[in-house]
């Protein structure tokens, strides 16, 4: 017999605006919810074994991001403090990581503006395309 997974945490969200890149950009996260469960049979016990082992089990942990078409799964542990720990280290570090990529990401904003208005000027002021894209007319040589 399979056991329902209950969970304590089961969310998928969406990463892009609607209309950005298909909008396939995804995390998802799951952590099962083992409260109400019980110490399972041993590992090598086939389902009608009746010899009594009995073992502990890790929760189902699921913590997935996807870009639309690849998918990252990281793993994580429970069973020890040490697996604790480095648990909570990979998800101090990863949210470490997306607030300075964030706050260089913003730092990038001003000089990607400045050079499309460069271009926007150097192109004659192009009406077909608005400043972000430019109009990719060659401009002209004196």
């Amino acid at each position: 017999m399979t056991l329902p997974y209950k969970a304590r945490l089961n969310e998928q969200t969406f990463l892009n605006l609607p209309g950005f890149n298909g909008g396939g950009a995804y995390v998802y996260a799951f952590v099962e919810d083992t409260n109400e469960r019980g110490l399972g049979v041993g590992p090598l016990c086939e389902p009608d074994c009746t010899c009594g082992w009995k073992d502990n089990f890790e929760p189902r942990l699921e913590l997935s991001i996807s870009d639309g078409d690849d998918v990252v799964n990281l793993g994580f542990a429970i069973e020890s403090d040490g697996y604790r720990e480095n648990s909570l280290h990979k998800l101090d570090t990863l949210i470490a990581a997306l607030r300075v990529f964030r706050a260089a990401l913003m730092e990038e904003f001003e000089p990607y503006d400045r050079r499309s208005r460069e271009l926007f000027e150097l192109e004659g002021g192009c009406q077909d395309e608005p400043p972000d894209r430019g109009c990719r007319r060659a401009a002209s040589i004196s």
